[in-house]
């Protein structure tokens, strides 16, 4: 058996592991092995469409949701974030097959790589098992996401959101990169971010708009954390 332990993660076992194989099968690794005569980007094709379905059919059980409601919550948890996320909670990345080029640009880690792969590997379970596959595994990969969602909680674009509530409020954001580390091909820059002139939060990573997307989320979590605390 392939991916043993990928497939008891999805628990899903393929009957045709090429299937998963294929799935797992970046562009770059197929043109750099010329036996190698199918990569992932026709299932992942099929895994967008049949994601689409799925979701939108969880969706549909909800009876107090209309039909805008559906397609704005469809769409913020079917995107690439979410399921670059998936992808590393299955460890997608240490079974992905890369041209060596790929691997040494940091492909494995790549959030749209990693999307494109959990789409495949949805699609070659539809493939392999039909509508009803594709159900059991997507419904408990994708549900704490859609209830998030339906919250109000599912948020990736910390930056913006942080943008829009302080201009409702009527507060001051500021973000200012305040350290560089690291050797040219491994900078690290960490980001202060400030409130009214004060800083409340930082955050490093890899690039600048990284690093104020997770100043600005840590701000967030902080003072929602505080709000419930009030509660």
């Amino acid at each position: 058996m392939i991916y043993k332990i990928l497939q008891e993660k999805l628990n899903y076992f393929f009957q045709d592991e090429k299937l998963l194989l294929e799935a797992l099968t970046h562009s770059s690794y197929a043109y750099e092995h010329q036996e190698v005569k199918a990569h992932n980007e026709r299932l992942e094709f099929l895994g967008d469409a049949v994601l689409q379905l799925l979701i939108s059919a969880a969706l549909f059980e909800r009876e107090d949701l209309s039909e805008g409601s559906m397609t704005k919550l469809r769409a913020r948890v079917v995107c690439e974030p979410t399921l670059a996320q998936l992808a590393r909670q299955l460890d997608l990345q240490s079974t992905l097959r890369l041209g060596h080029g790929e691997s040494l640009t940091g492909g494995a880690e790549n959030d749209s790589n990693l999307a494109n792969a959990m789409e495949a590997v949805l699609g070659a379970i539809f493939v392999d098992g039909g509508y009803a596959a594709g159900l059991r595994v997507t419904t408990p990969l994708f549900q704490p996401y859609i209830n998030l969602a339906i919250e109000g909680k599912l948020i990736y674009d910390h930056k913006s959101h942080l943008l829009e509530t302080a201009h409702k409020e009527g507060f001051t954001v500021h973000f200012e990169i305040v350290d560089q580390s690291g050797p040219d091909h491994d900078r690290r820059f960490t980001a202060a971010l400030y409130i009214d002139g004060e800083q409340v939060a930082r955050a490093t990573a890899r690039t600048k708009k990284e690093a104020e997307q997770g100043a600005a989320a840590a701000y967030l979590g902080q003072n929602n954390s505080d709000k419930s605390s009030k509660e």
